[in-house]
């Protein structure tokens, strides 16, 4: 009886230095919001600002010039383009000739609380990848068409175009704190899964959950997410807040109530600091195709 010999496969690039981090998804959310193939012509401008969730670009044709929070550069076809969530970003187109682009929004969070292409340290672009196009293009088709399960689909292919990316590119992927701090990160997950579960809570109730004294807590905090725990529950308060203004038809006053905060005076002054507007303008601005889909 002859034996089959087995397949052989091309390796995958070593990550070795992503080792640490396979937790992130076993634990990953990942949603697909929508997608839009858009044509611009010179003189194209995405104006600043900072949206509550991740982005990713793919350049079919032409170059722009983007800046994603301190760092620019000139994107040009077949690049790969990561924002991700609460990062500001803005481009300019940089040639005369027509640029097209599909425009990706998602989410991807480990816990539904922290954003993987931050904690991972998702290059801010990957050139050279036309093979992604075909899945940037099925993207925007299922939003457009939006037949039964397009989210569901949509959310496997956005799903695997992140994981292909991990897989080929490891080497261009600098996570968000050191190897060492992984550590820290990871014992911060029960924290995560409470504030994803959509409840109220305080900082006394982080370091219930996690049982933590409040200074290690903060110590914590500090280390695996570069802020106090008050001020990444405000973080987090003021990302549902921007979400439900692009999401939903509710009041600006009945958002500032679901999301905790004790006074509509308060809640725009935070929301201001943070994104630049008011609530009211941030919606007018930014929420229009979110809203028209949610209605069909």
């Amino acid at each position: 009886m002859s034996v089959k010999p087995k397949s052989q496969f091309e390796p995958f690039p070593s990550a070795d230095s992503l080792a640490e981090w396979g937790w992130v998804w076993d634990n990953a959310e990942i949603n697909f919001i929508g997608a839009w193939e858009q044509e611009c012509s010179l003189g194209w401008h995405l104006s600043h600002r900072i949206l509550p969730h991740s982005l990713i670009v793919f350049v079919h044709k032409g170059k722009a010039k983007w800046v994603i929070g301190n760092e620019s550069f000139v994107a040009s076809e077949g690049s790969l383009i990561f924002i991700p969530e609460g990062v500001s970003h803005s481009a300019d187109l940089v040639s005369p000739q027509l640029f097209r682009a599909t425009f990706i929004h998602l989410t991807a969070r480990a816990f539904g609380a922290q954003c993987i292409l931050t904690i991972l340290g998702f290059p801010k672009r990957i050139e050279g990848v036309d093979k992604f196009s075909e899945s940037a293009h099925e993207l925007a088709r299922l939003f457009a068409l939006r037949p039964v399960g397009w989210k569901l689909r949509g959310q496997a292919i956005v799903t695997d175009l992140l994981l292909r990316c991990l897989h080929e590119y490891p080497q261009l992927f600098q996570p968000s704190v050191a190897s060492q701090d992984a550590k820290a990160l990871k014992s911060l997950c029960p924290i995560f899964q409470l504030v994803s579960s959509g409840n109220k809570v305080t900082v006394s109730d982080l370091a219930k959950v996690a049982m933590f004294s409040p200074t290690h807590l903060r110590r914590l905090f500090q280390k695996a997410v570069g802020m106090s725990p008050r001020q990444w529950l405000l973080e987090q308060r003021l990302r549902k807040a921007a979400q439900l203004l692009q999401t939903t038809d509710r009041t600006v006053q009945q958002i500032a109530d679901l999301c905790g905060f004790e006074s509509l005076s308060h809640f725009s002054r935070y929301f201001k600091a943070r994104f630049g507007i008011a609530p009211s303008q941030y919606r007018n601005k930014l929420a229009q195709p979110f809203r028209e889909v949610n209605r069909m």
